[in-house]
């Protein structure tokens, strides 16, 4: 018997219990149970333990809300409440009145000009993640591209060599609190979270510590000065038009967002895209090639970015398919009607990138892994206003630029001197939503290789192309451009 919703009323998601609502399925399986209500309907209700949110199933919904109509919404929801009390009020956190100061400010450490000159920490920080590789050895991936991603934010951010002992402390506190943010955040009830377990203790312990590292580090920096080498120097110099510059706790709250939005999100970009070329040996020997022919034996560059297209285009479709921000939420700040559902202020949204980058009525085929739908003159004007890997309007990410570059020089740099290849019978990695979206399982063998010498079509491959939905022009971040004043 079909169940019909009033005219104005949202349906509510499935699968809910007393109490807990849908926190168990969206901690189980969250992106296969958003999945199931994009089928739903335009707007569905969820309960999150004692809160209530609503899901945002439509592209041009959802665009509505973070582009066209974003000053009826603002930053807020089960998930950034939680984000703000764990990590401080910076800038993936703030209000709006706040972001509209705090963004021009974290912009100086953005611009083209400091990407570039950070680029040098990142390829060594790749080079030296492949020199710790044996032969044969067996990597955890996401383990390795963390430790990658990790190191180079905080030698990006963090350069002075006197602080080379704090620098790794910070590194080692955030291994330990990242994975138990996403717990965190998604089970919004306190008792839980205040219960004396190891776990409840380890994270605690790691975000109390982690906060004192970095105020060390933003201390010594004072004392020290300004030194427009690295981000924290261009952060903590950083003023607007009256003169206004940050204080040392906004300083800190401005890094550990940094730090936990930063570090998992490039990593899980390096890893999904192993884990894709893994099983897709025709495309890996593309990207040989072109990684071959544009470095030509070097450690890749900044000018290089742009000689490696297919490269970006790669990651552009892993960033459709595994975005590793794939749940956003707003609260609503005015009245406002959805698809003839009408919402309040105070009313708590959620959007999925995951899912929005599914929906075949936007991108044929959705499923398949695809670099050549990103080709030049073959991208619509819908595909475009759908993709939000970094979200969109005022608030979208500040880092895409610099994740992007980090990513295609770090991706470039490892292949042009290994290939990770897949262990046979290993199962497919699926995807795990713990604060980012990371392929789990992941591990694959280090297969050291050369400049390719052999035509493609002369190489004999073991492997076969045995997922099609592993089926990205230059994504514009790619190219490190300064982030627009309107995007966090």
């Amino acid at each position: 018997m079909t169940t019909l919703t009033p005219p104005g009323v949202p349906p509510v998601a499935g699968r809910g219990l007393p109490i807990l609502g849908h926190t168990l399925p969206m901690w189980r399986d969250p992106m296969a149970f958003l999945l199931e209500q994009h089928a739903l309907a335009p707007v569905v209700r969820l309960r999150l333990g004692p809160k209530v949110a609503y899901l945002i199933t439509r592209p041009d919904l959802v665009r509505k809300a973070l582009v066209t109509e974003q000053h009826r919404f603002d930053k807020g929801g089960p998930f950034v409440d939680t984000a703000r009390t764990l990590i401080g009020d910076g800038l993936g956190t703030c209000s709006a009145a706040d972001h509209r100061y705090q963004r021009p400010l974290m912009n100086q450490a953005f611009r083209q000009p400091s990407i570039v000159s950070y680029t040098s920490a990142m390829t060594a920080c790749a080079q030296d993640v492949v020199d710790a590789w044996q032969p044969g050895q067996v990597v955890d991936v996401c383990r390795e591209m963390r430790l990658l991603a990790g190191r180079a934010l905080t030698r990006t951010l963090f350069s002075d060599p006197a602080q080379a002992q704090l620098t790794a402390r910070i590194e080692e506190a955030y291994t330990v609190l990242m994975p138990g943010m996403w717990w965190q955040m998604v089970i919004p009830v306190a008792l839980v979270h205040r219960a004396p377990t190891p776990a409840n203790r380890r994270f605690e312990t790691a975000r109390v510590q982690a906060r004192s590292l970095i105020k060390r580090m933003v201390e010594a920096y004072r004392v020290r000065g300004a030194d427009p080498a690295d981000g924290l120097s261009t952060i903590m110099a950083a003023e607007d038009e009256h003169g206004r510059a940050f204080t040392d706790d906004e300083v800190c709250d401005q890094i550990a967002t940094l730090m936990i939005g930063g570090i998992p999100a490039t990593a899980d970009l390096l890893a999904w895209t192993f884990g894709v070329l893994a099983h897709n040996g025709p495309l890996e020997r593309r990207l040989h090639d072109e990684v071959d022919t544009a470095l030509a034996g070097r450690v890749p560059g900044y000018d290089d970015i742009s000689r490696l297209p297919l490269l970006s285009r790669v990651l552009t479709e892993t960033l459709r398919l595994y975005p590793s921000v794939s749940v956003l939420s707003r609260r609503v700040t005015d009245y406002i009607t959805l698809d003839g559902i009408h919402l309040s202020p105070g009313d708590e949204v959620m959007f999925s990138p995951y899912c929005l980058h599914r929906d075949a009525s936007v991108f044929p085929d959705p499923e398949r892994f695809d670099p050549d739908r990103w080709l030049p003159g073959a991208v619509t004007q819908a595909q475009r206003e759908a993709f939000i890997p970094f979200g969109s309007g005022t608030r979208k990410c500040i880092g895409d630029a610099y994740g992007i570059t980090e990513a295609t020089l770090a991706a470039a740099g490892i292949m042009s001197r290994v290939s990770l290849a897949r262990i046979p019978g290993a199962p497919t990695p699926r995807p795990l939503l713990r604060m980012t979206l990371s392929p789990v399982p992941l591990e694959l063998t280090v297969e050291p290789r050369g400049t390719r010498t052999q035509a493609p079509e002369e190489a004999a491959d073991a492997r076969t192309d045995e997922s099609a939905t592993l089926h990205c022009p230059v994504h514009p971040a790619a190219r490190a451009e300064a982030p627009s004043p309107d995007g966090d």
